[in-house]
């Protein structure tokens, strides 16, 4: 829509309580590779289905020129009240998860990424071993390409989400359907699942905001600031249940 900044508002990241001190000690979220790499213990609130397509998942962008895994990149939602979320929520742990806020002008970072669905929705079959690697559609270049291991997907989902490395193209994202609270179709939920991807780290510097569902859990959260000695350096924890089912 003409008019509107696009990059004038945040992005997400959801993590489990139990996850809070090793975020506070290594002073940053990290990709999952990257807590794997360095040995860090963590809950994962994720979809095992879903993490084994990831797996699957490569990107290769001009400034890097190499393959680089999806799991190398920390993932954020551009929306909170996300299908994630609620099974999150079915299974009575809502309270649990923390929400991170970060600018959107993130996305003007060299290697930052963007996309308007589910990254993991590519055509992979649940239950192969195809690859697929993703070239995001560019400024000089505005066409996300796909490029097989076995030549074509075997997987039978009708759409895929396409991968973006200029700002520019956050005007083609459905914002009706990732700013609308409820979702009721498949590709409603891989949309509504459009994510930002950073390289590797998000220094805990990058946050504007750390929020939580009820008032237990805001006080529970600022003691383990104070204790990582981060008091007065990140935002203290607030209660916004309306970020929350």
């Amino acid at each position: 829509m003409a008019g509107i900044n696009y990059l004038d508002g945040s992005i997400y990241h959801m993590v489990h309580i139990d996850n809070l001190a090793n975020i506070f000690r290594r002073r940053a979220l990290l990709s999952k590779l990257k807590v794997i790499d360095e040995d860090i213990n963590y809950r994962s609130i994720a979809f095992e289905d879903v993490q084994s397509l990831r797996d699957r998942v490569y990107v290769r962008t001009n400034s890097e020129r190499r393959n680089r895994p999806l799991h190398s990149y920390v993932p954020f939602y551009f929306a909170t009240l996300t299908p994630m979320l609620y099974v999150q929520y079915m299974n009575d742990i809502q309270d649990k998860i923390i929400f991170f806020e970060v600018s959107r002008t993130i996305l003007k970072d060299p290697g930052v990424l963007f996309t308007d669905g589910n990254a993991s929705n590519q055509q992979l079959a649940k239950y192969s071993s195809e690859k697929v690697l993703i070239t995001p559609a560019t400024s000089s270049n505005p066409s996300c390409n796909r490029k097989y291991t076995t030549g074509i997907p075997y997987g039978t989902n009708a759409n895929c989400s396409n991968f973006y490395s200029d700002p520019q193209f956050l005007v083609d994202l459905n914002w009706d359907i990732i700013n609308n609270r409820w979702f009721n179709e498949d590709e409603k939920k891989r949309i509504k699942h459009a994510e930002v991807l950073v390289p590797d780290v998000v220094p805990l510097g990058r946050v504007q905001g750390i929020y939580v569902s009820v008032q237990v859990m805001v006080q529970a959260v600022n003691a383990k600031i104070e204790e990582c000695g981060l008091t007065g350096r990140i935002p203290t924890a607030k209660l916004r249940s309306e970020l929350y089912f």
